[in-house]
């Protein structure tokens, strides 16, 4: 039988094990929602997600619809488990949403949205953790009409000039009732032009000094790679983040979008 000291010792290595093998689920489970292709007519999209050590909560989708798609990016507040779940919820809440009515207001959605994961997250788990989320609907018109508050968008244009365009809103899961400020928002993308949508944990990253990434030294990497593919720009500002962080803290996502035409579909 093993003495008392033993016992305390080891309850320690069993509880890291389990919380190590716990987080390796809830890390397996964010990655295998993701979306594995992302082919939508008219436009080209590369998007992807690095996972911190521990689950981080960023979620981002991309469902392509008739003459179009929605696209949404959202971080949830925290690390964990808890955080992980909060992020399948979204997932499957928007999927389950947009699929009910593709020509939706974004706003609706939005609003909608954050009832749901009000109720869950305050009633059913009972904890007090946040969403910031931005849902995209892209017509085949190059309109984009996005709601939900989350980080600038980054939008390079043909003509050489960049744009930071903030998301209005708020975050959600916090109250009950968000649909007075939350409105719809448009801006309308030409052939060639970049659109760049990150999480906090790209902007946010540090180096050995401490001092951040940020949005300037992003624009930078876009627009010395805007020629290239879509791809090509993610993979180069991924790229760039792993030589300036010292150590990755959060997951980061990295969406970048380029339109390739503008057509009108019935």
């Amino acid at each position: 039988m093993k003495s008392k000291r033993e016992r305390a010792t080891a309850a320690p290595r069993r509880s890291r094990a389990a919380r190590s093998r716990d987080l390796e689920i809830a890390r397996q489970i964010q990655t295998s929602i993701l979306p594995r292709r992302v082919d939508v007519e008219g436009i080209e999209i590369a998007a992807g997600m690095v996972p911190a050590e521990e689950v981080g909560g960023d979620y981002y989708d991309v469902l392509p619809v008739t003459g179009g798609c929605w696209i949404g990016i959202g971080d949830v507040a925290g690390h964990g488990l808890g955080a992980g779940l909060i992020m399948v919820m979204i997932q499957s809440m928007v999927m389950t949403l947009v699929r009910n009515d593709e020509r939706a207001r974004p706003r609706d959605i939005v609003c909608l949205l954050n009832r749901l994961l009000f109720e869950n997250i305050r009633g059913r788990l009972n904890q007090d953790d946040h969403v910031t989320f931005c849902l995209m609907r892209y017509g085949g018109d190059g309109q984009v009409t996005f709601a939900g508050a989350h980080e600038e968008i980054l939008l390079w244009r043909t003509s050489g000039s960049c744009e930071r365009i903030a998301t209005k809103g708020t975050w959600l899961g916090a109250v009950r009732d968000i649909d007075k400020v939350t409105e719809d928002q448009t801006l309308q993308l030409q052939p060639g032009d970049l659109m760049i949508l990150y999480t906090d944990g790209l902007i946010e990253s540090r180096n050995a000094r401490g001092k951040h990434f940020g949005f300037e030294r992003l624009a930078a990497v876009v627009e010395r790679h805007r020629a290239e593919s879509a791809d090509s720009i993610q993979r180069k500002i991924l790229a760039r983040l792993r030589r300036w962080t010292a150590k990755q803290e959060d997951d980061v996502t990295v969406i970048v979008i380029r339109c390739q035409g503008v057509y009108w579909s019935a």
